[in-house]
Order: structure tokens, then sequence, then C-alpha cells
């Protein structure tokens, strides 16, 4: 009998609850497939997608492949290798079955549609969804809890700071605060400008994103809409907290200036 093996990891270096490496999981599967006899002619990896998705490359070709009768098996590590939702793993076990290919575990081989060995897959379906969601909710917590202390919490860092990992605190970047400063100073020197005004004046004046590109409107509204980050303070979720990363502006740069009464000078 032929086989594919399968193997997955929600990210490319195991962070977070994902410690089954790819090797691991491929040596597992090679033990099986020997142990019972079956040839694995095709390896199929999504590295860095979540199990709770459909949309993986790799598994969506797995699907495809299937029809065409090169294999009769699709061998897994573990079940919520190939799924950690219950409905995905439900799917992905009857578009298999429809080309007559079966998904079996080698952690777990309960094989066949006898009603015991279904209810048995799906009882390790549901744990899979089920741990996957305290996961979620443990690293939520976590995370609230670092934003509650104005250390960085996670997500894209605001132009003008970077992240690194392992740290709890955003990092000073200086030449791309240069590009934060001169948004929010002509922003309150034109308040009258436009997004995209204020995008071309940037661009002329040399300044690029954190990724090397030309400033565009929803990168200066990204800016203005972290106006407090800048002095100082951190948002994460609904939390807001003094931050700890290096405050760029004080209040009096951001604050846009304000228009008097005819004849009277603005302020």
């Amino acid at each position: 009998m032929h086989a594919a093996g399968y193997v997955r990891v929600s990210s490319p270096d195991q962070a977070g609850e994902d410690r089954f490496g790819l090797a691991d999981q491929r040596h597992a599967i090679a033990a099986y497939a020997r142990s019972q006899k079956v040839e694995v002619v095709a390896w199929y990896a999504d590295e860095g997608v979540s199990g709770a998705i459909l949309e993986r490359p790799q598994l969506q070709q797995m699907v495809t492949d299937a029809n065409g009768k090169t294999f009769q098996m699709v061998l897994v590590a573990k079940m919520d290798r190939v799924a950690r939702d219950l409905m995905a793993q439900l799917w992905i076990e009857k578009e298999l079955l429809t080309h007559e290919v079966e998904l079996v575990s080698a952690a777990e081989p309960f094989r066949g549609q006898d009603p015991s060995s279904v209810l048995f897959r799906q009882i390790i379906g549901a744990f899979a969804q089920f741990e996957k969601a305290r996961i979620t909710e443990r690293m939520s917590g976590g995370r609230k809890q670092k934003a509650r202390t104005g250390g960085y919490a996670g997500g894209c860092p605001p132009l003008g700071y970077h992240a690194v990992r392992g740290s709890k605190v955003l990092h000073f970047d200086p030449i791309k605060a240069q590009a934060v400063i001169q948004v929010l100073t002509l922003r309150r020197q034109h308040p009258r400008w436009t997004l995209q005004r204020l995008a071309d004046q940037v661009n002329a004046d040399g300044h690029t994103t954190a990724l090397g590109a030309t400033f565009k409107r929803v990168t200066v509204k990204r800016i203005l809409d972290r106006r407090d980050v800048y002095m100082g303070q951190y948002r994460y979720a609904d939390i807001k907290a003094a931050g700890v990363h290096h405050q760029i502006l004080p209040q009096a740069v951001v604050a846009p200036q304000k228009r008097g009464r005819v004849g009277q000078p603005a302020v």
C-alpha cells in the first residue's frame, strides 16, 4: 500500500504551543509506515500555518492529489497535525474518503469507519480544538498582563520602533522615528492637508516605511492614530497604560495647531 505523509507546524521556529517539529513528525510517520509495511510515496508540509484553518497550500494540494490514486492512505504523526478544529478534521476526512483515501494517525490509530473508531477520532478532534482554545486564552492573558505594565504585548510595532524576539519592550529606531516626527509636525503645521499630501511631502523628504517602501495615505493615518504611543503611552486591545518604551515626541509637538479668531495669531 502507498501512503502520503502530512506534517505541519504552527510557526517556523516552533514557538508557542507547538513543540512537535517537522523532523519528529516525519520520523514518527516513517516508523509507523515501516511497522505497517506501507510505502510513503509523497510528503506534504505546511510550515507556520495554524491547524484551525483549511486554507493551507500543502493540505489543499494533498487533497487534490488524492484523486490521482497514487496513494491510498494519508499518514499524520498526530491527528492535531492535520487539524485543530473538529469541523476542519471532519471535512478533510470526508474529502479524502471521496477518493477512497484513509486518514490515519500514527499516535492514535483508530482506523476504519465503524461507529467506535469514528467516535474516538471525533473525540480526539474535539480535545485538539479545546486545547487550542485554552492555549489562545492563556496567551491572550499573558499579553494583556504585559500591556498593563506598559510592555510590548505583540503585534506589528508602530513605525519608529522595532521588536526583538524575547524582549518585553518596543525598541527605539532613531532613523524611522524621524519620519514619525516629520508626519506629526506637518500635521500640526498644516492641519488642512490631506493624508495624500502629507504622504507626498514625507516621500519628497526622503523618508521610507519600516520595509523601505514609500508612504501612502494609510501609512500616514497609522502614525496619526498612534499619537499616544509616540507620547509614551501603550495600547493593546482595550488596555491603555504608561509605556516603558522610548517617548519619541512631547505633547507640544504632537498636538495640532489651533487657529485663532480673525486678526489673532494661531496658537
